[in-house]
């Protein structure tokens, strides 16, 4: 589940599938999915548009990101590339 609804139907979260964060009350400033979902790909999120993810947040991307980078340094040292 990447999105939350609140009890009251109209408030709702996002939650990151990679490390859980949860942004929380978006329901009262962005008022739907759709447009949270804009606002959130613009400033890194990545994911499906569904409300039900799977959804990673910039930092997720950031983490998974870093390994491969070794890697391929590592990889091109060891070649002498």
């Amino acid at each position: 589940m990447t999105v939350m609804q609140a009890d009251d139907g109209e408030d709702f979260s996002l939650v990151c599938d990679g490390c859980g964060l949860i942004v929380g009350r978006l329901g009262a400033n962005l008022h739907n999915w759709d447009l949270a979902w804009i606002f959130f790909k613009r400033h890194g999120w990545v994911g499906s548009g569904a409300a039900d993810g799977p959804h990673r947040c910039p930092r997720c991307l950031l983490q998974d990101a870093q390994p491969l980078a070794r890697e391929r340094t590592t990889a091109a040292l060891s070649t002498g590339q």
